[in-house]
This record gives C-alpha cells, structure tokens and sequence, in this order.
C-alpha cells in the first residue's frame, strides 16, 4: 500500500533546524543564567571583600592615631621632664630671678631684653684630682650638667651691644659670651635698632660666687686702743 506524505518536502528539515535553534537558545540561556549567577557571587565577594578591606584600613588608621596619640604623650612628657631638670639644676644653684636681674643691671641704656631662654647641657671637665695620688694614663673626665642661656634684645647701636658683652665677661657668674648675631632693622617709622642674640652659660661655682657676694663684711671691733 503506498502512503501518500502530505508534508512539505522541507518540513522535516527546518522542524530539525528550529529544533535546534531551540536548543541552542536554551544552551544560550543557561549560559546566561549561569554568568548572571557567577556575577552575582563575584560581586558579593568583591563587596565583601571590599567591606573587610575597609574595616582593615579603619584598624590601620585608629592604630596609627592611637601610635601619634601616644608619640605625643612621649614627647610631652619628655619635655616635662626636661623642664623638671632644667628648674631643678638652675634652682640648686641659683635663683631664675638673680639672674635674670644680674643681666637686666648689665643693659646698657637704651637696650632691652626681648627673650631668654635656658637649657641644660652636659660637658665632659677633667675629673678633680685626688690629693697625694699621681695621676698615670689618660686624663680621666666627668660628665657635668651646666646651664646655657640664649638671650635676645634690642639696642641703637653696635657700641651698645659691645658694651653689654664687655659687662657680662667682666661679670663672673657668667661664661662663654658670645655674640651669635647683630643686624640693623627698622624697628619704627624713622627708626632704626640693632637686633643681637648673645649665648652665656651660667659659672659652675655660681652658688659660691653668689654666697662670697651675699656674705656680711667682717668689721674689726674697736676694743679702745685706737688712737685717742
């Protein structure tokens, strides 16, 4: 018995050709999906990533404002204790205020003090012979604490300020005056001054010179054999 196909003869074909459009259409979608699903998950990881990055840089940043926090602190109280030091070693010796009226009485006139400042320094000096023993070797040297002070002010002219260093080195609670600098500036209109800045440190027998100073003169009593 012949069977007679009523299909067109291309039917077959493109049921096979849309058959497999189809499917690759589902191949595509799932592709598709797939790359949407792994974006998603790259994202979450890249933001959460992110995320501990941030809470990373945070620890960073709040442990190096706590390092400066305490670097800080340091150097305060460095600095306190220097102060400490300083008061302490100048107070043992000699008063701030004798000193400082020692140098306003050496000014000459027309000169004025601007600013002081003083500072603690350690020199090595020959270590103090023992009586009866030779000394052999090499010079053996200590280490002593000894105060600089650092003095700016203002005077007319360089004589002045000439003046002013004569003074202190004639002065012995005072050593090693030198003048750092002296310039001309216009201090006002139609007036010009000297600025200088001198460098003096405080003599290590200043307690003594200040005690021979300080001591009362011995008067010899009349006993009545004087001439009559």
């Amino acid at each position: 018995m012949r069977v007679i196909n009523f299909l067109p003869d291309d039917y077959l074909q493109r049921r096979s050709v849309r058959r497999a459009n189809l499917v690759c259409l589902g191949l595509a979608g799932g592709a598709a999906v797939l790359l949407a699903v792994a974006a998603v998950f790259t994202y979450s990881g890249a933001k959460g990533a992110a995320a501990e990055r941030a809470a990373v840089d945070r620890q960073y940043q709040e442990a190096g404002r706590q390092i400066d926090q305490l670097k800080a602190l340091e150097d305060r109280k460095t600095g306190l204790f220097h102060k400490v030091e300083l008061s302490t070693t100048l107070l043992e010796r000699v008063p701030r205020s004798t000193v400082l009226a020692r140098l306003a009485n050496h000014l000459p006139a027309h000169t004025s003090l601007t600013m002081l400042t003083m500072r603690v320094e350690e020199t090595e000096v020959r270590a103090p012979e023992t009586p009866g023993v030779t000394p052999k070797g090499k010079v053996e040297t200590v280490k002593v604490k000894q105060v600089r002070f650092r003095l700016e002010g203002l005077a007319r002219t360089d004589v002045e300020v000439a003046e002013f260093i004569t003074r202190l080195n004639a002065d012995p609670l005072f050593e090693d005056v030198d003048l750092l600098f002296s310039e001309e500036f216009t201090y006002e209109e139609g007036l010009t001054m000297r600025r200088f800045q001198l460098s003096l440190r405080l003599s290590p027998k200043a307690d003594k010179i200040l005690e021979t100073a300080s001591a009362p003169v011995a008067v010899k009593a009349d006993n009545g054999k004087g001439a009559s």
